[in-house]
């Protein structure tokens, strides 16, 4: 006789129900749309922002605009304020995409912002910390966020991350004692910007 059958019953370890089944295969794909809208609402009052601060002098000028100028953001180190040429790219694809209709700017930004709080929660998910959709939650909706979102030229903070997120990922598949020195250099790395 099986231990379960000589439980009593109450003390039975109760099998989930499809619907619970249900819930928790469809939860993260329900996350997925659900953060992205909670991020667009909470930012609703950057939407129809302009331009602030130095937004004009990063989003692509008119002399840039062309595919010669995009060759100019990568190989020329003085055709932009500042030689970001990912975020100079970026820019230059967004305005051949909208032009110069800001709305566009800030719901990229937005989206963008969404997309860096998904990866957070896929990497805490992966490491098995508790509250990882939380904490996603959080990031994408605190305050603090408020200003590199709603300014344009703050995308580069956007367009990072990725790149972070490869980084953590691959010393992890390493093994034995050189693995860990090559962990640490990783996230030495990794957090080093910070």
């Amino acid at each position: 006789m099986s231990k379960e059958r000589n439980r009593p019953s109450h003390k039975r370890r109760k099998e989930p129900t499809d619907h619970a089944r249900t819930a928790r295969d469809w939860g993260p794909w329900l996350f997925l749309i659900v953060l992205p809208l909670l991020t667009l609402v909470a930012y609703h009052p950057a939407w129809h922002g302009g331009l602030v601060w130095d937004d004009d002098a990063h989003v692509t000028r008119s002399v840039l605009r062309s595919l010669g100028g995009l060759y100019r953001i990568w190989f020329d180190v003085r055709a932009t304020l500042q030689y970001y040429p990912l975020l100079h790219t970026a820019f230059w694809i967004e305005h051949r995409l909208w032009g110069d209709a800001t709305l566009w700017y800030h719901l990229a930004n937005i989206f963008e912002h969404a997309g860096v709080a998904l990866m957070l929660a896929l990497i805490l998910r992966r490491l098995a910390i508790p509250g990882a959709w939380f904490a996603a939650v959080v990031f994408a909706l605190h305050p603090v966020h408020v200003e590199s979102v709603a300014w344009i030229s703050e995308q580069s903070s956007r367009c990072s991350p990725p790149f972070r997120v490869v980084s953590t990922r691959t010393p992890k598949h390493c093994t034995g004692r050189r693995s860990r020195e090559i962990q640490r250099a990783g996230w030495r790395t990794t957090t080093s910007p910070y």
